[in-house]
């Protein structure tokens, strides 16, 4: 099993691209009471946390299934895989599933183990067969701008998020399936980076949003709009949420 990797803030990161491992938050949660459960408080997680909020580059936070793209390491012709996250729960990998790419966010922690599922129309079920053949079918339409995105980042692989109506009915993608690229939710809106700020922009966004990635160092961090508050705008009016920027379908008639 992947574990992360050991490189110190110092060197060069194992890859500027998400790996698909585990996020921490950015700030430290309440002591357990009703009133604080599952809710941030003004207290940064680590100084490390710190500095990625103050120094890092932000992303928007997108309200799907984590998966990701890879090209075939055996293939001359670069043929593309599509990926979904599996999470095992400390149980061994399955057959046919892919440890996570190294990287500084580990790919196991308390009882949760991730791997990666390759898509296929081996499957149970009239429904799954149609979800993972559209899923397929975004991967070939779009095959060139995902392959220039592994040349942007110099990986053999893109690191996405699943969706559309099948995968968390993420708010305002009309599709029933779809791709967000993670590296294209870019969010650079300015702000003041700290508890307070972070939790101003969040709360009072006119287009609520699941929240924001904070990439620094190699390392990926999170900040989810609910743990500032249950109620967030993003809860409560999804139909006022941003959009991802995401590839659609292809109509083949």
């Amino acid at each position: 099993m992947m574990a992360a990797s050991s490189e110190s803030a110092d060197e060069a990161p194992t890859t500027a691209a998400f790996n698909g491992g585990k996020m921490e938050h950015i700030f430290k949660f309440g002591d357990g009471e009703a009133q604080n459960d599952y809710q941030y408080i003004d207290e940064f997680h680590s100084d490390e946390a710190k500095r990625a909020l103050e120094e890092g580059s932000l992303y928007f936070k997108i309200d799907g299934a984590n998966g990701m793209i890879k090209m075939e390491d055996d293939e001359q012709d670069g043929r593309l895989i599509g990926l979904q996250r599996l999470d095992t729960k400390g149980k061994p990998m399955p057959n046919g599933c892919l440890e996570l790419p190294p990287g500084q966010n580990p790919d196991t922690y308390s009882m949760h183990s991730y791997f990666y599922d390759p898509i296929t129309l081996n499957v149970q079920g009239k429904k799954a067969i149609k979800r993972n053949k559209a899923m397929l079918q975004i991967i070939e339409n779009h095959a060139e701008h995902i392959r220039s995105k592994m040349r942007e980042s110099g990986t053999d692989f893109v690191s996405i998020e699943w969706v559309g109506a099948k995968f968390n009915k993420t708010p305002n993608v009309p599709e029933d399936v779809a791709i967000a690229i993670h590296s294209e939710q870019v969010c650079s809106d300015a702000m003041e980076r700290t508890y307070g700020g972070m939790r101003e922009y969040l709360l009072e966004a006119e287009q609520p949003s699941e929240g924001l990635i904070i990439f620094h160092v190699g390392k990926y961090w999170k900040l989810r709009s609910e743990c500032f508050d249950r109620k967030c705008s993003f809860i409560t009016n999804k139909a006022a949420a941003r959009p991802p920027v995401f590839l659609a379908p292809i109509d083949q008639s």
